[in-house]
């Protein structure tokens, strides 16, 4: 994943996933990688990926994300 960068992270998936929904939207491609524990839910993290020519674009429109 070296030309990816992290745009987003949320304990919540699906927080995780309207933000990449939001951003397939706008036609920027993602990857969701799931960090959470399957054992203790509440450990844990999920983060949003975009390629790097996307990255700035991408910062802009999770900017205005609100949870």
């Amino acid at each position: 994943m070296s030309n990816w960068k992290k745009v987003f992270s949320s304990s919540q998936l699906a927080v995780a996933s309207m933000v990449s929904g939001i951003l397939m939207e706008q036609k920027i491609q993602t990857n969701v990688l799931n960090k959470i524990d399957s054992s203790y839910v509440f450990l844990g993290e999920v983060e949003v990926y975009v390629s790097a020519a996307d990255y700035e674009n991408a910062l802009l429109i999770v900017k205005d994300f609100q949870i």
